[in-house]
């Protein structure tokens, strides 16, 4: 790239008259709520990457080759996201000029309208918030400020529909949205407020007694929980053979009805998303590397209710520290977690197997699901590019396709009925994507996991000592972490790229520690 933007870098507007049908807007426009290209934001998409590729040839090659991607109708929310992950990082490239990293981040931006209007729940908030900073920055006209309010509200309103997963993309005129139903910003997005309903909120007549000692008192009066709190996971089992109830809490019997009645019928609780600021700066201190990363992951869960993820896919070089990445980012969440190895996997037993077998069982996140307790759980999926492709006993890859389409009203063929699998948290790992079918990488959002250098050293080592007093079961005062010999002494063979490489280095140096001390 020269450090002056070629002409297709630049803002089309005023060179082409940014109201014509067959132009796609600029950022600043879909600001102020112009349509996109045809009123389709696919379409938008494939004719503004297919532009760029025509007019900048010297594009650095991850980005090329995401609007590569866009430019031939492969158009998803996944490939949106890591063509926005891809530009964000070159906006930040300090060997490129202050004008090409501007236009990387608007083509970044550019990515989170489209996965906006294609139903992403997030995204609609990201945009809700950056027409709103916009907006309340001034200097506006009368009629611009009325414009970015109203995508603002039109922004949350999108957000609303997403949630409930009641939006679906549409070709349509934005101005219907805006003006259409005549909503206020404000009722927009009281709209957007999940309602919550007190069921026992309701006059019960002039108070008996106010000492608290009445008899007919309940013996505890607790608020009760807002509706909507927990998750059915399983509506029933009572139409196995049986005869254990559902919700019963202990069952003598056997039988897969026993084993499943007490969390059938009954609503789990859903983890709250924790303080994502806490967790963003305990996550970057164990993996500098990974800071940006870290921070795209986390914004997925900004305005949520509950944490969960949307399906996450690593990929890095072996030994990049991708699987501790992904259950470090569970357990900051709170979210307990199952690491399903996938290498050399050749049936489908992880979605479940019929019962008509003897060696049938539920499916793997629903296991995880009973032994928690827990509505919003973690599968990390390691190493799914190994799986197997056979289909002699199904296939792993083909069958998390339906699981991860219509997780909340998931069929499992063990208990043959309906499960809500919607809070679980998808983490899948791969040292590539080659081989991988297209439809199921369409399902995940791909993120490239960065390799440590040796200036991360410190902070790798110190998780590393972290995870071994944790298997110790012991604390600083009895391993603690490396003083400036060891870590210089690690650096001498450590320069970067390998975690699993360090870690055995951190263990040597560990055991040479308890050797010296057994000779004194």
């Amino acid at each position: 790239m020269t450090k002056t933007p070629p002409r297709g870098a630049r803002p089309r507007a005023p060179a082409s008259d940014p109201f014509a049908p067959n132009h796609p807007p600029s950022v600043d426009w879909l600001d102020q709520g112009l349509d996109f290209l045809d009123c389709d934001p696919l379409a938008d998409t494939i004719h503004w990457s297919t532009g760029i590729l025509l007019d900048l040839p010297d594009l650095p090659p991850p980005v090329r080759a995401a609007l590569e991607k866009l430019s031939s109708c492969r158009v998803s929310l996944s490939s949106l996201s890591h063509a926005e992950s891809v530009c964000d990082d070159a906006s930040e490239d300090l060997k490129l000029g202050q004008n090409d990293r501007d236009t990387y981040a608007d083509w970044s931006t550019r990515c989170v309208y489209y996965q906006a209007f294609l139903g992403d729940h997030v995204c609609a908030l990201r945009c809700a918030v950056r027409v709103w900073q916009i907006a309340m920055a001034g200097g506006h006209t009368d009629l611009r400020l009325g414009n970015l309010l109203r995508t603002h509200a039109e922004m949350m309103s999108i957000a609303a529909y997403c949630d409930g997963e009641q939006w679906a993309p549409r070709r349509e005129p934005r101005s219907a949205r805006r003006q259409g139903d005549g909503l206020t910003a404000l009722q927009i997005i009281a709209r957007s407020v999940v309602k919550v309903e007190w069921p026992n909120n309701v006059k019960r007549g002039p108070v008996r007694d106010d000492t608290g000692f009445d008899p007919r008192d309940q013996d505890e009066d607790d608020l009760p929980e807002a509706a909507g709190a927990g998750l059915l996971v399983v509506r029933s089992v009572e139409h196995l053979p049986g005869s254990a109830k559902d919700g019963a809490r202990s069952s003598g019997g056997t039988t897969p009805r026993a084993e499943w009645a007490p969390i059938a019928g009954v609503t789990l609780p859903r983890r709250p998303v924790p303080d994502l600021a806490a967790a963003r700066r305990d996550l970057v201190d164990q993996y500098p590397h990974a800071a940006s990363l870290i921070e795209r992951i986390l914004n997925q869960l900004v305005g949520r209710s509950f944490a969960r993820l949307p399906p996450i896919l690593l990929v890095g070089p072996p030994g990049s520290g991708k699987t501790r990445l992904a259950t470090s980012l569970a357990t900051a969440l709170g979210l307990p977690s199952t690491v399903y190895s996938c290498s050399g996997v050749a049936d489908a037993s992880f979605i479940g197997t019929s019962r008509q077998w003897s060696s049938g069982r539920a499916s793997v996140p629903l296991q995880t699901i009973r032994q928690e307790s827990l509505a919003t759980v973690a599968v990390v999926l390691d190493e799914i590019e190994k799986a197997g492709t056979s289909m002699t006993n199904g296939n792993l890859l083909d069958g998390l396709l339906p699981m991860l389409d219509h997780a909340e009203d998931y069929r499992d063929p063990y208990l043959e009925c309906a499960t809500d699998l919607s809070g679980i948290t998808f983490l899948a790992t791969a040292n590539g994507t080659r081989g991988m079918p297209r439809p199921l990488l369409d399902r995940f959002r791909v993120f490239q996991m960065p390799e440590p250098t040796l200036a991360d050293l410190p902070a790798l080592a110190r998780g590393i000592v972290g995870d071994a007093r944790r298997e110790r079961g012991t604390d600083a005062s009895w391993l603690p972490d490396l003083d400036g010999d060891e870590l210089g002494l690690i650096a001498e063979h450590w320069s970067g790229g390998s975690v699993r490489r360090l870690q055995r280095l951190v263990d040597t140096v560990l055991a040479g520690r308890e050797t010296l001390a057994a000779r004194h």
